[in-house]
């Protein structure tokens, strides 16, 4: 079959039209870049093979534009790259990217375990479940959030002086403040740590927390 027009549908498209069968859209660079031109005549197995570069270069050019804006992790990326590619395009991609080290699980979990403790509060457990919700291995969370300088109690203390400063006034309120913190992923040693300090800073006696929360 021939190719008879190359359309410009968007900046980034041509739809390819041909003397015989249904138009098809291939990437501009992806056609631009190839053997063919209008008028010229192409198989249907070069024009499959035309089709899944352009799907390649298509998935390339948005994971590149996607790491443009902030870090991936492997997984992460491999999940959005699935909206537009198929399976095995989106692991081509991502395994390219690894090889180049524009994605990196090691790198990605260490700066992201830092980011989740400095601007989130979030203690060390909390992190490595969350990084691997996002596709970090278990051993590579782990070491990352066990990398965390700041220790779990000194993060509770800091979210407790800046958001729960005026609950603390009484033990049915402290408990429910260290109830808070539970929830946000801290352990009950470090919840106690931060309590005793809050309220060995105020004058109030730590026993008293000691004895409503158990």
């Amino acid at each position: 079959m021939k190719i008879t027009e190359a359309a410009r549908l968007r900046r980034h498209l041509y739809r390819l039209s041909f003397s015989e069968g249904e138009p098809v859209e291939v990437d501009v660079r992806t056609f631009d870049e190839s053997p063919y031109r209008v008028g010229d005549d192409i198989t249907a197995d070069a024009l499959e093979a035309l089709l899944s570069r352009s799907q390649y270069d298509r998935a390339y050019d948005r994971a590149l534009y996607l790491l443009g804006l902030r870090d991936y992790a492997c997984h992460e990326m491999e999940k959005k790259l699935l909206t537009e590619a198929s399976p095995e395009v989106a692991a081509q991609v991502v395994e390219r990217l690894c090889q180049l080290g524009l994605l990196n699980d090691e790198r990605y979990a260490a700066n992201a375990a830092r980011s989740m403790s400095r601007y989130k509060q979030y203690p060390r457990r909390r992190i490595e479940q969350e990084l691997r919700r996002r596709g970090v291995d278990t051993q590579t969370a782990q070491t990352a959030a066990d990398e965390v300088e700041t220790e779990d109690f000194e993060l509770a203390l800091a979210l407790i002086e800046k958001k729960y400063y005026n609950k603390m006034n009484d033990p049915d309120s402290r408990q429910r403040v260290a109830a808070a913190l539970a929830r946000r992923g801290f352990s009950y040693g470090a919840v106690r740590q931060a309590m005793t300090r809050f309220l060995a800073g105020q004058d109030t006696d730590s026993e008293e927390f000691e004895d409503t929360w158990q």
